[in-house]
């Protein structure tokens, strides 16, 4: 990924995107691309919304097509490259499965309407703010259910914002709960309209049970030089009213531990309000996503016995499960390629064990039966290798996988 690289999205209509001119030499240079433009004409906004979309790559000619958390991200246009970035270079990249693979969904904000669009009620003079609630009513009604139609999406939706973005992502956890299951809040402009959501949030705290719910709350650093936490609780200045109105969030959150949420914070001294989404971005999504790991070496320690194996990741995704509200399952191919790295060493309980794994987590798949296939070839059971291919092309009309089953046949 260049720095460039959110130029590959042509006539955006915000500022700040447009393609620059073609520098001598570079004609036939391939962009790195990044994601795709996708948009949705709303009858709640009554405009065309342009939506910034990354997918995962996956290969659906071989393994099932997967599912993922959709991470929802307001201010498209300023922070999609980033948590592109960070998203697969935690989940993909060398192997790392710190966080799980996602759809993100980048709202980019259309001309002019980021303080209508990011702002839950109107504030008295100021006739541009309030339409929070209608852009809400356009993410539930409208934009969801159009990524949940037309993109391979898991019932989990992360919902990440900063600034007034970040008071959008409170405001659904306190007004619109069932929206989302986990949100992302940096530096939120709690101060917003005399703090009129964070006079409502105590009481929503306190009342509403809130279990399987999972915040992250990034504070900056926008007190007065000199200043700490503790000294511009008392203050009374305008400069820091931001932060003052963040902390009181803090304090209500930690006042109601019997609502059920799991919540973090993290101050950070070192970054104002416009350089924190990166680290915060990066602390939370750790945190949404702390129990997602399980090391790869842990696949391949000989010290752990094949039954012990297989009970540890069987609960390690019941687990998972439990934590997001639906079914999670490890990736097929990753589990796949480590059955056949067991094959291939003649580690054949370990090999059979990862293949039955993928049977019992992907019984639509081809794939599992035609690997399974090639473990009982490997054993030379040959009436339990036809069975197995011939259960895969009864699901698929593989030809490797029909040449195999022709081969073990043509002696009969």
């Amino acid at each position: 990924m260049s720095l460039g690289a959110i130029l590959i999205f042509p006539g955006l209509p915000f500022q700040g995107c447009t393609q620059p001119a073609q520098k001598p030499g570079t004609a036939g240079i391939a962009k790195i691309e990044i994601g795709h433009v996708d948009s949705i004409a709303s009858d709640i906004l009554k405009e065309t919304r342009p939506i910034w979309v990354y997918t995962p790559s996956f290969d659906t000619t071989t393994f099932s097509r997967p599912a993922y958390p959709v991470l929802y991200l307001l201010d498209g246009d300023g922070h999609f490259s980033s948590v592109m970035g960070m998203v697969q270079q935690l989940s993909a990249v060398n192997g790392n499965i710190v966080l799980p693979q996602m759809i993100i969904v980048g709202i980019p904000n259309t001309r002019n309407n980021r303080s209508r669009d990011l702002t839950p009620t109107s504030s008295p003079g100021v006739p541009l703010f309030g339409g929070g609630e209608k852009f809400t009513e356009f993410l539930e009604k409208e934009l969801i259910p159009y990524i949940d139609k037309k993109y391979a999406t898991a019932p989990y939706r992360v919902f990440v914002g900063h600034s007034l973005g970040g008071l959008m992502v409170i405001n659904a956890l306190i007004n619109h709960g069932s929206l989302f299951s986990a949100y992302l809040a940096i530096d939120p402009s709690m101060w917003f309209d005399d703090e009129n959501l964070l006079g409502k949030a105590g009481s929503v705290l306190r009342q509403k049970d809130l279990k399987g719910k999972t915040l992250y709350l990034g504070i900056a650093n926008t007190m007065n030089p000199g200043m700490d936490t503790s000294q511009v609780r008392k203050d009374t200045t305008n400069g820091t009213h931001h932060i003052r109105a963040i902390l009181k969030l803090a304090d209500k959150l930690r006042a109601y531990p019997g609502n059920h949420l799991r919540w973090d914070y993290k101050y950070y001294a070192n970054d104002d309000h416009s350089s924190v989404p990166l680290i915060a971005g990066y602390d939370g999504l750790r945190f949404i996503f702390k129990s997602n790991s399980l090391s790869k070496n842990f696949y391949s320690d000989r010290a752990i016995t094949v039954d012990s194996l297989k009970r540890r990741i069987i609960a390690h995704y019941d687990l998972l499960s439990q934590e997001r509200g639906y079914p999670v399952r490890p990736s097929e191919q990753f589990i796949n390629q480590t059955g056949y790295n067991a094959l291939t060493a003649k580690e054949f309980g370990r090999a059979e064990m990862f293949f039955q794994l993928n049977i019992g987590y992907f019984p639509e798949s081809f794939n599992v039966y035609d690997s399974m296939g090639d473990y009982y070839i490997a054993r030379s059971e040959k009436a339990k290798a036809i069975e197995s291919l011939t259960k895969a092309l009864s699901i698929r009309n593989a030809p490797d996988t029909r040449r195999k089953l022709e081969e073990l046949t043509a002696g009969k």
